[in-house]
C-alpha cells in the first residue's frame, strides 16, 4: 500500500518512468501518450486521497492505462451518426442544440480557467505552459530546469485539482461575495514606508489575515474560501510575508503573526467598565485636581482659553489613566519592554480588528492613538516640536486628515500647528493653508477677533512639561493606581484571548481589547459629572497637545 508522502513528487517518478515504458512499447500508436499517463497517475492519487488500498501498484496502474488507451481506440473510430431521409444524406444536428452546446462549452472552458488561476505557482506554471501554451513536456523540463518525472507529476496533481474544483464550484465561502473589512493599529513605531499600516491596501489583506489566523493555511485553501486566482492572491501574500504581518511554514502554508480581533470583542465588557468608571470620577478627579491645581497658574497654562485648558487637563488625564490600565494587567510584568525590529526601521506589534460585511463602527468608545509625531528642524537630535495626536469621541483627530481635500503627512500637520507658536518651526508646504478651513471644522484651529488664525489646542513649553508636569504626573500616577488597580484586576481577568501561538508575542495579546472602554468611559463620566472647572463640549475637543522648544527671547 502507498502513501502521500511530503516526497510524493520523488514517489511519482518510479511510477511515471514505469508507465512510460509500458505505453512505448504497447501503446505508441496513440499520439498523445502524455496525457494518457498524466489520466492513469491521476486515478491513482484520488484513490490514495481518498483512503483506499492500492495493494499492487504497478499491476493496478498497469490495468488503468490499458483501460485508458481502449477509451481512446473507441473515441478514435466511433463512426459518425448520420440519418437517411428523403434518399438524401444528412448529419443529424439541430441549430439551437448546436448553439447551447457551443455556449455549454464556453462556460466549461471559462470555469477551466478559473480553476487554473487557483492553482498555486508550483502547478499553474506547468499547466499554463503545456495546456495553454502548448509547450511539449521536454520544453518545460528545460525551461524551468526540472526532471521530467517531476513535470508529468505536477500536471497530473493539477488536473486532480482542477477536476475537484469544478467539482466544488458552489461551495466558496461567503467571504467571497461578501468580504470582510478590517483597520490595523500598533504598538510601537511604524516603518520608513509606514508599515505596517501601508501593507493593509484593501479588503483583500484583511481577509487573507483573518483566514490564515486560527491556523496555518494553504494559498489554494485562501483562494479557493474567497472565490480568488491565486495568481493574484500569491504576490500580496508575499508581501505581507516580507512585511511580517504573515510567515510561511517549511511545508509552504501560510499564517498570521498579527493579533487579529473582531470589532464587537475589541472593547470587552462595557457596561461594568462603566459603573466601574462612574463609580470612580469624583475620587479620580479629587485625585488629579489636586495636583494639578497649582500648575494651572502658570503663565503658560494660564494664559490658554479655556478649551484649551479643558484639552489639556482630558488629555493628561487619559495617558495617566491609560498607563494606570496597563498596569494592573495580570500579566502586566510579562509585557516585553520594546515591541520588536521589523523590516524597514519599524517596531511594532500589531492588531487588526475585523469587521463584518457592511458592519458599522457604531462604539462610542472606538478610537485612536495617541499617535506621537516629532520633529527637528537641524536633524542633531534635538526635537523643536511634539504631536499627541488622539482619535477620541471628545473630537475628530488624526482619522479625519485622511478625509482632507489635500493628503499632508502628520509632520506637515505638526510644523502647521508649531508654526502659530512662539518657536522656530516653519510650514513646509504652502498648500496646508488651503485646509485652514478643514482644521477650523475640527475645532483644531480658530480666528480671533482680527481674523488671524490661532491654534484651538493646548500647547507648553518643553520646560514647562519636563520641569512642572512630568514629575506631578508621575505621583497622580501612583495615587490612582493604589486607588483603581484592584477593581481594573478583577475587570481584566473576566475574560481571556485565546491567542494562535504563531502570533508574535502572543502571550502579550492574552487581555488586549479586554479593557478598551476604560479609558475614554472614566473622562466621560468626569465630563458628565461637571467635575472639570472648564465646559467640554463632546465632539468638539479633541485630545490633541502640543510640546515645542519655545523661541528665545
Amino acid at each position: 500500500m502507498i502513501e502521500f508522502e511530503k516526497d510524493f513528487e520523488k514517489q511519482s517518478e518510479v511510477y511515471l518512468e514505469y508507465l512510460y515504458r509500458l505505453a512505448q512499447k504497447l501503446y505508441n500508436d496513440c499520439p498523445n501518450i502524455d496525457a494518457l499517463i498524466q489520466d492513469t497517475l491521476t486515478v491513482l492519487i484520488i484513490k490514495v486521497r481518498n483512503g483506499e488500498k492500492v495493494e499492487h501498484t504497478k499491476g493496478f496502474l498497469s490495468a488503468v492505462l490499458k483501460n485508458k488507451y481502449n477509451a481512446w481506440l473507441r473515441e478514435k473510430y466511433k463512426a459518425e451518426y448520420v440519418e437517411y431521409s428523403d434518399g438524401t444524406i444528412s448529419e443529424t444536428h439541430n441549430d439551437l442544440t448546436e448553439w447551447e452546446e457551443a455556449q455549454s462549452k464556453k462556460e466549461e472552458y471559462e470555469s477551466v480557467r478559473r480553476e487554473i488561476g487557483r492553482l498555486i505557482r508550483i502547478y499553474r506554471d506547468v499547466t499554463v505552459r503545456h495546456y495553454v501554451h502548448g509547450q511539449t513536456v521536454d520544453q518545460i523540463c528545460k525551461e524551468l530546469g526540472l526532471p521530467r518525472g517531476t513535470v508529468l507529476s505536477r500536471l497530473s496533481t493539477a488536473r486532480d485539482q482542477i477536476k475537484e474544483g469544478l467539482e466544488n464550484m458552489e461551495k466558496y465561502s461567503q467571504i467571497s461575495y461578501e468580504p470582510k473589512t478590517a483597520s490595523i493599529g500598533i504598538w510601537g513605531n511604524c516603518g520608513l514606508n509606514s508599515e505596517p499600516f501601508s501593507l493593509m491596501r484593501s479588503d483583500i489583506e484583511a481577509n487573507i489575515l483573518n483566514l490564515a489566523y486560527e491556523n496555518p493555511v494553504s494559498v489554494r485553501g485562501i483562494a479557493d474560501t474567497m472565490g480568488m486566482p491565486c495568481a493574484y492572491l500569491e504576490p500580496i501574500i508575499d508581501i505581507l510575508i516580507h512585511g511580517e504581518l504573515m510567515g510561511r511554514t517549511s511545508g509552504g502554508l501560510v499564517y498570521t503573526r498579527c493579533f487579529v480581533q473582531k470589532y464587537e470583542e475589541a472593547f470587552g465588557d462595557i457596561p461594568a467598565q462603566e459603573k466601574l468608571a462612574d463609580k470612580y470620577a469624583s475620587r479620580v478627579w479629587e485625585i488629579v485636581w489636586k495636583h494639578l491645581e497649582p500648575l494651572t497658574e502658570h503663565d503658560d497654562f494660564a494664559e490658554m482659553s479655556d478649551k484649551q485648558k479643558a484639552t489639556m487637563l482630558l488629555f493628561t488625564m487619559n495617558q495617566m489613566l491609560s498607563e494606570v490600565l496597563r498596569n494592573s494587567r495580570p500579566d502586566s510584568e510579562n509585557t516585553p519592554k520594546y515591541p520588536p525590529e521589523r523590516p524597514d526601521a519599524g517596531r511594532w506589534l500589531a492588531t487588526v480588528t475585523v469587521y463584518g460585511h457592511n458592519q458599522k463602527n457604531i462604539n462610542q468608545y472606538e478610537g485612536s492613538g495617541p499617535v506621537r509625531v516629532s520633529y527637528s528642524s537641524n536633524n542633531d537630535g534635538k526635537v523643536d516640536c511634539q504631536m499627541f495626536d488622539c482619535q477620541s469621541l471628545f473630537g475628530d483627530a488624526h482619522w479625519a486628515y485622511n478625509k482632507f481635500e489635500y493628503r499632508c503627512s502628520l509632520q506637515s500637520i505638526l510644523r502647521f500647528y508649531a508654526s502659530l507658536l512662539p518657536c522656530d518651526v516653519k510650514i513646509n508646504t504652502e498648500l496646508i493653508y488651503e485646509l485652514i478651513p478643514e482644521f477650523e471644522k475640527l475645532c483644531i484651529i480658530k480666528r480671533d477677533t482680527d481674523g488671524e488664525i490661532k491654534l484651538d489646542i493646548p500647547a507648553l513649553p518643553f520646560t514647562e512639561v519636563t520641569e512642572h508636569w512630568n514629575p506631578v504626573c508621575e505621583t497622580i500616577k501612583k495615587e490612582l493606581y493604589d486607588l483603581l488597580s484592584d477593581d481594573l484586576r478583577m475587570l481584566w481577568s473576566k475574560t481571556r484571548n485565546r491567542v494562535p501561538k504563531n502570533v508574535d508575542e502572543a502571550e502579550y495579546f492574552t487581555y488586549a481589547g479586554m479593557m478598551g472602554a476604560y479609558v475614554k468611559a472614566q473622562l466621560l463620566a468626569i465630563v458628565n459629572k461637571n467635575l472639570l472647572p472648564y465646559p467640554v463640549v463632546i465632539g468638539k475637543t479633541p485630545l490633541i497637545y502640543i510640546a515645542y522648544r519655545k523661541k528665545d527671547a
